[in-house]
This record gives C-alpha cells, structure tokens and sequence, in this order.
C-alpha cells in the first residue's frame, strides 16, 4: 500500500502521461472485452437446447448449388427410414420472413419462421416466460413464440406479453404470443418470431436430432442414400439432388459469421497489443526522465528489487485503472453493437458482458500489467550508480524495436481495413442490372379470400383498383406489380424450367430458376436494360398467348450460343409451353453478391402477391400517406404494410460488410494513431537525449535544414523497418479475409500500396515535429549549459 500511495502521487505529479496512458489502456481492454463477448457468446457458448452435438441442419442442393426442399410427407419417411436421426422436423424453405402483421393499429416488423409444431420439442428448448410450440400446436392454432431480441426490442420485456395478439393482416385472425424463446436460440437465422406451419405449405427445410453416438459424417452418407431414393420418387418435380450436407446446427446459425467474428477478434488483440507497447514505450520514457531520483534512491540504499517492485506497482496500478475504464467501454460498445448490428448477426441477443468477459478482462488486466510494467522495469533498474545515467544504448534500440512492432502492427490492421474497404466499394458500385435510385417498393396486404395461387385473378381485380390512383400521385412516373422484395434468396419463388429440345437427362440437371413477374412498365420502373427483343405488353393477359423474358444467364443456359428469341420453355411437367419474346440483362435481385438465371412472366399469365415496384422523380418519403388515404378510399380491405426504398432493402445485404469495414477502418486508425504517438516519442526523446551533440554539429557548421534530414532519416528508417515486417505480416494474415472479400484479392497491391503510404506519411507527420525542434536549438545556450 505503500508503494501504491507513492505510484499515486507520482501520477498526480504527472497528470498528462497518467490520463493518456489510462486512456490508452482503456481503449485497448475495453475493445478487447468487447469483442471477446461476442466471440464467446456466438462461437463459445453453448446453444439453449440439449444436447446440442446431436442437433444437425441436413441440406440438399442441386447443380447450382441452390438448396432443395422437402414436403411434409417426405419428412415423415425420412424419420421413418433413417438408421441415423431419430426425429426430423421441418420449417418453410424461405427461412425467416417478414409478414405482414401489425400491434394494434401499428404495422410490426418482424422476420417470421414457419415451424412444424415438433421444432422445439425435438430442440429440447425451455422457454423464457411462457411456453414454445407443441406437437399438438397444428395450422389451426395460431400461436406464436417470440424470440428474446424481438421480446426485448418490440416489448421491453414486458412479462405481460403472454396472451397479447399480434394480427395477421392477410386473415381475420391473429396469433396470441404463448411464450418467449431463450436468448441465443436464432434458427432459422434472423427468426423473431416462430408459428405453425400453415396447411398448405409444402416446401420444408430439415433440422434432425441424430441418435446417441452417431456422427455428421455417418448421418451424412446414411442421408445421401434416403435424399436420393426420395428425389428418384418425385416423379418429374425436377427437385434434382446433386449434393448433400449435414451440418451440425451450431455451424449452421454462425454460417458467414464466424469469419466475420474471428477476424475483428484478431484485430482488437492486435489493437491491444499495440496498446500495450505503447503504454510500455511511455512508461521507458518517463523512467529515463526518472533516471536521478531512481539514481538518488539506489544511493540511499534501495536494492534493484526495491526499484522493480516500485515501478511494478505502479505499472499495476495504471493497468488496474485502464481495465476500470476498459469495462466501462466494453458494456458501452457492446450496448451500441446490440442497437446496430444487423439480423444476419446471430445470437446478437445473448452478447452481453458476462462473467467470461469479466473474467477475460482481468485476465488481460494481469497480461497489460507483466508487458508494460516490467519489461520496462527491467531495462530501468539497470543503473550505473556512479553516473545515475542508464544504458542509454541499450534502451534507445528497446524503444525503437517497441515503435517498430507498432509500425508493424498498424500496417497489417491498416491493409485489412483497406481490403474491406475496397471490397465494400465494389459491393456498393456493383452493376445491380437496375437502377435503384427513385426506385420504392410497396407492400399491400391483401386478405387471404383474394391472395390464392389456384385463383390469381382475385388478386389480379386489387391491382386495377388500385393502380391508378398510386399513378397519379405527385412525383410518381412509373409502376409495375411484383411478386417478391429483393434479396430473399434464390431458393423462394423458383421452379424447373424445361427447355423445348431438351431430352430427359438434360432436364433433370437443369437448376431451380428464380421466377420474376412484372406489367408492361416491369423494365422501365425498374430501370432494367432489354439486351434483345420486347419487354411485356398490355396484351400479355391471361388469354393471350404465354410468353416469357429470359435473362442473360438463363439464355446462355438453355440456348447456348443460339438466339433464343421464339424459342420455347415451360414448368417441367407443365403442358403448357411459353414463348421467349425478349432477353433482358442479368439481375442481382434475388441475391447481392451474385446474379442468377432469371425466367420473368407477366404477371397476369402467372400471380400477384401484393407488391408494386414505384419509380418517382422525387423523394417517395411522402408516398406512405398518401398511399394508406387512398387504399382507405379505394377499397378498405386492402392496407398498406411497409413502403421502402431500394436503397433500404439494399442497406440488408450491405450491413455486414459495412459494419466489418467500419470496425476495422475504426480499429487501424486507433493503431496508426498509437503507432504515430509512439514514434513522436521516441524521437522527441532521441532529440533530448542527443541535445548536446546536435549543438556540437550545429557549432561546427551543420544546417538545421541536415539536422531536420538526420533526425526524420532515423525515424523513417524506424518505421520502414516496421512497415517491411508488417507487410509480410499482411501478406500472411490476409488469407483471413478472403471469405469476406468480394471482387478483391487478398494480396491486392492496391489496398497494401495505400496502407503503406497513409502509414509512412503519418510517421512522418509524428517525426517533424521533434525534427523541426531539433533544428531549431541554440549550439550557444547548449555549450554554455556544458
């Protein structure tokens, strides 16, 4: 305590090294903490279910590599046939969904899971409040379990959830909330919500529970066997299994953000580390400024050990308080990374600072306090008695490898962040194939009595009702009814086409192809360029002759090489044939990262869900109101749900990426900011400690412009030394971000070219200053001080 007490008051003498370097440590820990909560909580923890090992995602995809579903019959003989699983359950092949429901008066955003009603039972989940789905939870009861985000976000975890209703806008009736799900529990990902399936839906994804002892590996061969025997039955469904997988379910809810996690985790230890140093590299600098007193101390008898437990105590007292602020950092970070992070972020709802956070924060409190205390407590006991000097040497090539590490360091944060970045631009500048400026999308919520497939000309009579009164409102230039909002996956809304000319083998090994529909203005509204041929025209009704618009990619795949213009497609199995009358360019709608083949049909010849595409020439911010006023004239059974900008449904599939590029941009800056404060010192204690011989060169006749040159040639030769090891350091680690990257190599000599340059303009912006210094000392003043 002693000890302590005097660590105290010489940081109180000192306030300006004592709050940087709390301030430091604190960034550094807290950061740390941070992302040690997540990466537990998404790829540690153990999911809220028994026996989790037990639990897979069996998945079959076809030759594209799109994924197969499965009909409720087709569940039942899997679970009846298998030597491996000993319960199978299924949910609606389109995931998570968002319905159309609404709290009252108010519409409510939530992404919906479709479940048959042995989901939870065979998770082995117990609910928060309440109760989950249970087997005797068939399409007629509408219930409805919430996840814990959802309860949290939409309710504020209000315990009389429990009975309130949510209407389902689509229906007369709603779902009654029965229970609320444990945190963590995010399958189908993004989930807010499960209800039972509906009695009509056909198309199912798996989850199993393997029987005791067996392993994915042996659930996956047994698998193929029943996948395949099951696809030989589907008598022409051309649903054709080219691949199978079994995943254990943990791996299927982190899916594309493991990498994500792992590679900001690195980052912030990183980020740590070069705090560390830093701390370290302040702390050899204040010893030297010490170097009498410590002197001084040994002379009166304090042994080395003496010193070392002094300035370890104080080094300790420093780590103590920058892990206090640390902790206080993380909860914050953590509270905003809850608020921000986007649905494709699983578990999210159980990342909070808990007890292996707390404890990895001590942890690294303990690391902070052995790396920046007492190394350099290390170098200062070493004291000449005689001289009170330390070697300065010696200590001078210990600061300037602590300024190189962080050079290191900062560069290989730095290309990372470039990489993401320049991968982020390639996303955001990505030839969509439409424009999605202007562009809005509106949802109407039709009732079920008008929204049947076996029926579509219900839904047809809503859209001419309504149609022209949307067109005439201000700003509005085009419209076009559509079947789905983008970016649901190329899995929903598809179908087997089969070409004409086609022989039997041929058409099993087509892929499942997205189905697009649209009126005579699909094109224009949506700013899509027709490469040949015609787009639709108000004759394409439902008695007219059956026509399609094919993409690129469709054409290239059916009609390779040919002008597929007259050509002929239908549904596999289908009677009846429909004629290609254009080709328009290839479209990333379905997806972000990568276009698909696209087969589009007028919508009056295939269905209508409720969705209408609206180009404006001003900002559609006022279409919401407007819209909700005249639906309520037109025709009171229709509602508006959600209007929003192409740009907001594209803000979906960007929101990792954006997120990933702004952490690490945000984590190498913090880096290179440490990393230039740790060359500014070093240097400016360089210039100190050579002051006498700088006035020495300076009174034989040395320039100050040569000793600006001198001083900045030591510094930069500091931070290259650093920047070559860091540039191998990149090259090796960037292998790392390859799975995040899109359209970029992970050795672009760009993004490493640029991080180089940003870096060593930096250092030497840091060095001038005690350069500039440097040039400007008096030889005068200095030899009349000696």
């Amino acid at each position: 305590m002693h000890d302590v007490r005097i660590a105290l008051r010489g940081f109180l003498r000192n306030p300006t090294f004592s709050v940087t370097a709390v301030l430091i440590l604190g960034i550094g820990i807290g950061m740390a903490v941070a992302m040690w909560g997540v990466f537990s909580a998404v790829l540690l923890r153990p999911l809220p279910i028994f026996a989790q090992d037990e639990v897979v995602v069996p998945r079959t995809r076809d030759a594209a590599g799109v994924d197969l579903p499965f009909t409720p019959a087709e569940i039942q003989d899997l679970q009846r046939d298998s030597r491996t699983m000993r319960q199978v359950a299924g949910f609606a092949h389109y995931g998570s969904y968002t319905f159309p429901l609404a709290d009252g008066d108010q519409a409510l955003v939530l992404h919906q899971a479709a479940v048959t009603a042995d989901f939870f039972s065979l998770l082995g989940a117990r609910p928060v409040i309440g109760r989950l789905l249970q087997p005797s939870d068939d399409s007629t009861a509408h219930v409805m379990v919430l996840s814990y985000r959802a309860w949290q976000r939409q309710f504020a975890g209000d315990p009389a959830v429990i009975g309130h209703r949510l209407r389902f806008t689509r229906a007369t009736w709603s779902y009654a909330i029965v229970g609320v799900a444990p945190p963590g529990l995010d399958y189908p990902v993004g989930a807010d919500c499960w209800v039972p399936l509906s009695a009509g839906q056909r198309d199912l994804d798996l989850i199993a529970r393997l029987r005791p002892g067996t392993t994915p590996a042996v659930a996956r061969a047994d698998f193929s066997t029943l996948a395949k025997a099951i696809d030989a039955r589907r008598a022409g469904s051309g649903l054709n299994v080219a691949r199978v997988d079994v995943r254990t379910l943990r791996t299927a809810i982190v899916g594309d953000a493991r990498p994500v996690i792992v590679v900001l985790t690195g980052a912030v230890l990183l980020l740590l580390l070069i705090a560390c140093v830093n701390v370290g590299n302040l702390l050899l600098l204040r010893a030297a400024a010490r170097s009498r007193e410590l002197a001084t101390r040994r002379a009166i008898g304090a042994t080395s050990r003496d010193i070392l437990r002094q300035l370890t105590v104080e080094s300790a007292v420093l780590a103590a308080m920058g892990g206090a602020i640390g902790l206080a950092c993380a909860e914050a970070a953590l509270r905003a990374l809850r608020a921000l992070a986007p649905p494709e972020l699983p578990r999210i709802d159980a990342v909070g600072l808990g007890v292996a956070p707390f404890l990895a924060g001590l942890a690294l409190t303990a690391v902070v306090t052995l790396v920046c205390g007492v190394a350099p407590s290390m170098q200062v006991v070493q004291l000449d008695l005689r001289t009170g000097k330390s070697l300065t040497r010696e200590r001078r090539r210990v600061r300037q490898l602590l300024v190189a590490s962080q050079v290191a360091l900062a560069l290989m944060m730095l290309t990372g962040a470039a990489l993401l970045v320049r991968s982020l631009q390639r996303l955001e500048h990505l030839d969509l194939g439409y424009r999605a400026d202007h562009l809005t999308l509106v949802e109407l919520t039709l009732p079920s009595t008008r929204l049947r497939f076996t029926e579509p000309t219900k839904s047809f009579g809503v859209y001419d009702e309504v149609a022209p009164a949307i067109a005439a409102l201000p700003g509005v230039t085009s419209m076009t009814p559509v079947i789905l909002p983008p970016f649901i996956g190329t899995n929903v809304m598809a179908g087997i086409m089969e070409a004409e000319g086609q022989s039997a083998e041929e058409v099993r090994h087509n892929p499942l192809t997205p189905l697009e529909v649209g009126g005579p203005d699909y094109f224009r509204t949506l700013g899509v360029t027709l490469e040949r041929g015609r787009g639709f025209l108000p004759s394409d009704r439902e008695d007219g002759s059956p026509v399609v618009v094919v993409s690129q990619a469709a054409s290239r795949y059916f009609w390779p090489g040919i002008d597929p213009l007259g050509k002929r497609i239908r549904f596999e199995g289908d009677s009846v044939w429909r004629t290609v009358v254009g080709v328009a360019h290839d479209l990333h709608f379905r997806a972000m990262r990568e276009g698909s083949p696209t087969i589009f049909f007028p919508w009056r010849q295939f269905w209508w869900t409720g969705n209408i595409a609206v180009r404006t020439a001003t900002d559609a911010s006022t279409l919401a109101p407007e819209i909700r006023d005249l639906l309520s004239r037109t025709d009171p059974q229709v509602t508006l749900w959600r209007v929003r900008t192409m740009n907001d449904h594209l803000a979906g599939p960007l929101a990792q990426p954006r997120l990933s590029t702004a952490l690490l941009s945000g984590f190498g800056l913090v880096a290179l900011f440490l990393a230039a404060i740790g060359l500014y010192g070093i240097m400016a204690s360089a210039v100190r400690e050579q002051i006498r011989d700088i006035g020495v060169r300076m009174a034989l006749g040395a320039t100050p412009a040569r000793v600006r040159v001198d001083v900045l040639r030591g510094a930069m030769l500091v931070a290259l030394g650093g920047a070559l090891v860091g540039t191998a350091g990149a090259l090796a680690a960037s292998r790392f971000l390859r799975s995040l990257l899109f359209e970029v190599s992970p050795t672009d000599p760009i993004a490493l070219l640029g991080a180089c340059a940003v870096l060593l303009g930096v250092a030497g912006i840091a060095a001038y200053v005690p350069a500039y210094q440097a040039s400007c000392v008096d030889p005068a003043r200095v030899l009349q001080g000696e």
